[in-house]
């Protein structure tokens, strides 16, 4: 099991040729992204296809000092025709990582869940983020918060599902998921968020998660915190207080715990969209250098298994 970003790192950098995975940038005209990359490359991580303005990616690249000669370089004259000719590179096998540049995430979702030439799979997208908190052995995982706004109990299933795959990915065999809601309790409580829970957990007990244990209703204290568990006396339940993934009832929820990890804890936070044909790399300007890094770590290890 990957339980610390310094294994992450190790597992990732000095891949052999032949095994390194191309990410394929869209609005590569971006001089932090240039620079994560050529970082990435020199750690012999990953390969890398710039998509975007050529004029400005060869300008930035003067600026810095980085080796354009290590990149393939790809024009394109918008935001849009970088995302179409990042996307297509991938559809025809010449990339494996999408990863955000320059650009709205919205313009790349869009032509990335196109039905004739996306990425899309049977299952929706949604962002997980993969973190390490105080008191907890290994890697937390949150999700969703950055993509399903106020996502129903279907997509909420597709959200555990892919949250699990990305545990598998880092070797958690049977991941302990969490739903959250407000309290930790259904008696004597109505909510979506808690009859969401429920339902889950019932999906769960009749086998539609595979390879992980669902539990829910959690508040985020009992979901992570074994004191926490025993005071609010659920402390016999399978996940309470050692939860591997945590699940918010929605955006808002999500977004809250991302952030307060990033302002509070000073982890790093690795994390990529997934559901969809390839890991996709959203970085936030707000994010930290090591967290750009361990994203592309991430995506890698997440490649590495779907190959596997």
């Amino acid at each position: 099991m990957i339980s610390s970003f310094e294994r992450l790192r190790e597992l990732s950098v000095n891949q052999a040729a032949g095994e390194k995975f191309r990410v394929v940038v869209a609005g590569a005209d971006d001089a932090d992204i240039i620079e994560i990359l050529s970082e990435a490359i020199d750690l012999g991580m990953v390969e890398a296809s710039l998509v975007g303005s050529e004029k400005h990616i060869r300008e930035i690249a003067s600026k810095t000092g980085t080796d354009l000669s290590r990149f393939e370089v790809i024009d394109a004259s918008s935001a849009e025709e970088s995302v179409a000719k990042s996307v297509s590179a991938l559809r025809s096998g010449r990339g494996d990582i999408l990863m955000k540049g320059n650009l709205k995430t919205s313009t790349l979702i869009r032509q990335v869940l196109d039905k004739e030439q996306g990425l899309r799979s049977e299952r929706i997208l949604s962002h997980v983020g993969v973190t390490s908190v105080p008191g907890k052995t290994g890697f937390l995982i949150v999700t969703d918060a950055g993509i399903n706004i106020a996502p129903d109990l279907a997509r909420k299933k597709d959200i555990v599902l892919n949250a699990v795959q990305v545990a598998a990915a880092l070797g958690i065999e049977c991941p302990k998921v969490a739903i959250l809601s407000y309290v930790e309790s259904a008696e004597k409580h109505s909510s979506p968020s808690i009859t969401d829970a429920v339902m889950l957990t019932e999906m769960g007990r009749h086998g539609l998660f595979p390879n992980c244990i669902v539990e829910g209703p959690y508040a985020l204290d009992n979901a992570v915190s074994a004191k926490s568990a025993a005071t609010k006396g659920v402390a016999d339940r399978k996940v309470a207080g050692n939860a591997d993934i945590v699940v918010a009832h929605d955006i808002h929820m999500g977004n809250a715990i991302y952030k307060a990890v990033q302002l509070w804890v000073g982890s790093p936070i690795a994390a990529v969209v997934i559901g969809c044909a390839t890991p996709i790399i959203v970085p936030s300007r707000a994010d930290s250098h090591e967290s750009k890094l361990m994203s592309i770590a991430l995506a890698v290890q997440i490649m590495k298994k779907n190959k596997s």
